[in-house]
């Protein structure tokens, strides 16, 4: 992998050097111990002259990672920040997965460039600092460069991809126009099984071959996954999947379980249970704590009562390939769209509905409503997204850990 992975002294000088920021230093010693009992289960890996923790975070030192920590230390304490907002470049894409929450989103009329270089311009000042680009598969655009040049250093760039025909002159023309952290999809040790969930011959190799030439241009390379309940219940494949993508010499992963949205939205036989999500916990410490594995954020881990919650429409945000802005990229509902209406007045107005964090995943736990409305397209328009949230609030009775342990300050409508 790329890198060096920081353990013992150096990864302590590491974390007290980080934790001189203002806005950390600001915090008392009980709001000090909650950043820390998140922190502690990611990897730092010094690439270059920066340090890497997770995809869902900056490079430090950075002016990203600066806007990062000042974002959030705001959400811990109940001020909603689309600290992270993805934004789906185009619609096409030549997989058919099993698992796309893409599925039956209306795909005509994409952004253009420049509406998207001006989303990413507003929502800079809404306090993000972290912008994916995602699709479909955002290399089919040949402007893909100039829409990621256009993110300042303000936010850092993620690029999520099946490797479709990547050659190396794009990824150094990728890397010249500002990529560091590219995130590549691959659920599988075996181009048989990857393949097969793909629902197409080929993504199997695509993904290899853009790990390797992510990794020979120096990048922080990081692996999309999505375990299936059969991979989860033979525990030496799974585990050997991970040895394989440790192997790879990939830097990260980010696994994701199957989320009912898209195609799985009426499909509740596939949300993994107890004993899978147990797997999960055990590999995500395994990785931690193990050098030379990669790191994992599962989101099953960090998404749990025990850690961020769901933070859909909190201190996330999804905007799709035709502007309707979304809680996040699984939750089939839109607050707006941007072609109507500024980014920040959509946001304002979601924020104020999604303004606690809940404790499971938002979308699975409307997946019946969604369903129930019959509607030809995704999302949902405003009118049945509203109703359904008002019936289906995205927030719990309790608060996840990290927000507990920050002193979170409930807001809006009949908060506390």
């Amino acid at each position: 992998m790329n890198g060096e992975q920081l353990y013992g002294l150096a990864r302590l000088r590491t974390v007290m050097q980080m934790s001189r920021h203002p806005a950390m230093s600001k915090l008392s010693l009980k709001q000090r111990w909650a950043t820390w009992t998140v922190f502690r289960e990611s990897k730092c890996t010094r690439l270059d002259d920066q340090v890497y923790t997770n995809t869902f975070t900056p490079p430090w030192p950075s002016v990203a990672h600066d806007r990062f920590l000042e974002s959030y230390v705001d959400v811990g304490t109940g001020t909603p920040r689309p600290v992270i907002t993805n934004f789906a470049v185009t619609s096409l894409c030549p997989c058919k997965c099993w698992h796309c929450s893409f599925s039956n989103r209306d795909k005509a009329g994409i952004l253009s460039a420049d509406e998207l270089k001006q989303a990413i311009a507003d929502v800079q000042e809404l306090g993000t600092s972290v912008i994916g680009l995602t699709g479909g598969e955002p290399l089919l655009r040949d402007d893909l460069e100039e829409i990621l040049a256009a993110i300042p250093p303000k936010s850092a760039p993620l690029l999520f991809t099946t490797g479709w025909k990547l050659t190396r002159e794009r990824v150094r023309a990728l890397k010249d126009a500002g990529l560091r952290m590219p995130v590549v999809s691959l659920d599988h040790h075996t181009a048989e099984r990857h393949d097969a969930g793909r629902g197409i011959d080929g993504p199997f190799s695509w993904a290899c071959r853009a790990i390797e030439l992510f990794r020979s241009e120096g990048l922080y390379v990081s692996v999309s996954f999505v375990p299936t309940r059969q991979l989860l219940d033979d525990r030496e494949d799974f585990f050997r999947t991970i040895e394989f993508f440790r192997d790879l010499g990939v830097n990260d992963m980010r696994l994701t379980s199957p989320i009912l949205s898209g195609k799985l939205t009426s499909r509740p036989d596939e949300v993994l249970g107890p004993e899978h999500v147990a797997t999960i916990w055990e590999a995500q410490r395994m990785c931690t704590r193990t050098p030379g594995y990669p790191g994992m954020f599962a989101y099953d881990y960090f998404e749990s009562e025990s850690f961020y919650g769901c933070g859909a429409g909190y201190n996330y945000m999804f905007v799709d390939s035709r502007g309707n802005v979304c809680p996040c990229d699984f939750t089939m509902m839109s607050m707006g769209n941007i072609r109507e209406r500024p980014i920040a007045e959509v946001w304002g107005e979601m924020s104020s509905r999604f303004h606690t964090p809940g404790c499971t995943c938002y979308a699975t736990r409307i997946a019946d409503e969604v369903a129930e409305v019959d509607s030809p397209t995704w999302p949902l328009g405003q009118e049945d997204s509203t109703r359904i949230h008002t019936a289906c609030p995205s927030w719990d009775d309790h608060l996840p850990a990290f927000y507990r342990r920050m002193g979170f300050r409930r807001g809006g409508p009949g908060g506390r």
